[in-house]
């Protein structure tokens, strides 16, 4: 897992974010509108095989990574290695925004 801030990344002329990513290809995303309180894949372990990124666009909540909890709120960026549970659970008072990229390997 790295985190970021949105304000602290860049960008090139054909790459989102290169310096966090590299070469890396985007093969699947979206945006998610969590309800307040809810946890994304509920289910007991929640891993991919490529690298997942999130920008947290509103809200905060928490993302716990290998059972560390991170706190996140909007602004943060999160890339979530090969292999690592997650799940990511938004706050009641301030639901969570999402958008969300798997990476090709």
């Amino acid at each position: 897992m790295k985190k970021y801030r949105i304000q602290d990344l860049t960008c090139s002329a054909s790459r989102l974010l290169p310096d966090v990513i590299g070469e890396a290809r985007v093969t699947n995303g979206g945006v998610y509108v969590f309800k307040p309180g809810e946890t994304a894949h509920p289910e007991k372990v929640h891993v991919h095989d490529t690298d997942e990124l999130f920008f947290f666009i509103q809200g905060k909540g928490v993302l716990p990574i290998d059972g560390i909890e991170h706190p996140i709120e909007t602004g943060d960026v999160f890339l979530v290695e090969a292999g690592e549970d997650h799940h990511t659970r938004s706050s009641e008072d301030d639901p969570l925004v999402a958008a969300w990229w798997l990476l090709d390997k």
